[in-house]
């Protein structure tokens, strides 16, 4: 017996991806139609075992887009492109080293203030205590005059 021609068999059912990227790495995400340099912050799994990325965009600088799924089929506008990955120019790889680089740069400054000793006062101002209690006495009522 001859079967029939059957068209997408395998329509509406994904395999599950194994991740191809570690987090730094360099991709390309294509969104809505145009394409973007990123680097991976965060590798997570959904529910069906599909692999998502959060991928913090450099071409517009302060976007961050979770939840992206490696070649989505369900979602056009949105997703990393393994294509347009492979097809980083150099150029393009010296702009995402140069962006990181900066970026290390800004967070260790930034961790180097936070772990500075906060300026406290080892001696005690002179008459500091008493304009305190002048005030409190002030506010409640004693010795208004």
């Amino acid at each position: 017996m001859r079967l029939p021609n059957v068209r997408n068999v395998n329509k509406g059912k994904r395999r599950k991806k194994k991740h191809h990227y570690k987090v730094g790495d360099f991709v390309a995400v294509k969104w809505i139609g145009e394409k973007q340099l990123a680097v991976i912050d965060e590798l997570q799994f959904t529910k069906d075992k599909i692999a998502t990325y959060n991928v913090r965009s450099i071409t517009c600088i302060g976007c961050i887009y979770s939840g992206l799924q490696l070649d989505d089929p369900d979602d056009p506008y949105c997703y990393v492109s393994s294509i347009l990955t492979k097809s980083l120019s150099d150029g393009e790889v010296r702009r995402i080293k140069v962006y990181e680089d900066e970026r290390v740069v800004r967070l260790s400054k930034l961790k180097s203030k936070t772990t500075q000793t906060r300026n406290k006062r080892v001696t005690k101002v002179d008459g500091l205590d008493t304009a305190i209690k002048k005030q409190k006495a002030f506010i409640n009522g004693e010795k208004f005059w």
